[in-house]
This record gives C-alpha cells, sequence and structure tokens, in this order.
C-alpha cells in the first residue's frame, strides 16, 4: 500500500469525525433528522480510493458517540462503504452524488427501526431528506472541485476525472 494513500485515508476519516463530532455541527448528526456537513465529503470518494477507507473509518469514529451505539459504528460504516464503493464505481459524474441519498435514505432507517424502534417510513422521509440537503449543497461544491482537477498535482486533472 502507498504510504500517501494511508496519509490521505488518515486525513480524511479524521476530518470525517471532527466535521460530524464538532459541537454546533453535531446536533442533527443522529437520530431520525440527520444533517452530517461531514456527508459533504463524499464526493471525493469518486476519484480517490484513499477516501473510500478514509471517509468509511471516519464514520466508524464519528458514530462512537450515536446513541445507537455498537450497532451504528458497525451498520453506519456498512453503508458509508457502500456508498463510497458505489461512487468510486461510478466515478465524478452527478449521478454520484444519488448514491448516498439512496443508500443512507434506505439503510439508516432500517437501523433506526430495529434500534431505537422508530417508524421506518417517517425516517425515510427525514433521513432522505437531510441527505439530499448535504448532496444538493455541499455535495455538488465538492464535486465541482473535483472535477476541476484542482486537487490533484497542482491543477493537471485526476486521470478519472
Amino acid at each position: 500500500m502507498d504510504i500517501r494513500l494511508i496519509a490521505r485515508s488518515g486525513l480524511l476519516a479524521a476530518l470525517y469525525a471532527a466535521l460530524t463530532l464538532a459541537p454546533g455541527l453535531n446536533s442533527l448528526a443522529y437520530g431520525q433528522v440527520q444533517f452530517r456537513v461531514s456527508e459533504g465529503l463524499l464526493p471525493l470518494a469518486t476519484v480517490d480510493p484513499a477516501a473510500v477507507v478514509g471517509l468509511t473509518l471516519g464514520t466508524a469514529i464519528a458514530n462512537t458517540a450515536s446513541p445507537m451505539g455498537l450497532a451504528d459504528v458497525v451498520f453506519g460504516s456498512l453503508l458509508t462503504l457502500v456508498a463510497t464503493l458505489l461512487m468510486y464505481r461510478i466515478g465524478p459524474r452527478w449521478l454520484a452524488l444519488v448514491v448516498p441519498i439512496v443508500v443512507n435514505g434506505l439503510g439508516v432507517p432500517i437501523e433506526l427501526a430495529l434500534v431505537l424502534d422508530l417508524p421506518f417510513w417517517y425516517s425515510v422521509l427525514w433521513v432522505t431528506a437531510g441527505e439530499a440537503a448535504v448532496m444538493l449543497t455541499l455535495g455538488i461544491i465538492v464535486l465541482k472541485v473535483v472535477r476541476s482537477g484542482a486537487l490533484w498535482r497542482w491543477g493537471r486533472p485526476h486521470p478519472r476525472v
């Protein structure tokens, strides 16, 4: 494994966890109504395998503070892994922004229903709305930066862009 990939993974894990756990940003990070600013980092996974690993680990770290406990650490991280792997497969296309909306919009409510006994369809509505709000604001911004190639080699496009 390349040391730069490991370093990027660690940086993204720490950034995701910090953005989720930060006071003021974490009030809607858990529960039926979810709005995680940190989810705006997911479009990085469209071009960088380090983001797949780092964002999955960041989710696991952030979910240690979840009221759902270990179930959220495991299941929530698996949802992020599925979403980021699919986003990497799709590449830096606008369609990639739909993936976490669908994966989390259907997956997190299953967890909420099983662990916290919350109504499934009501949770689908709120989790999907929160994820869509992040993807259609921050996600678009991050994807535009990714597509511009500005993050790699001083403006030279990444091979996947």
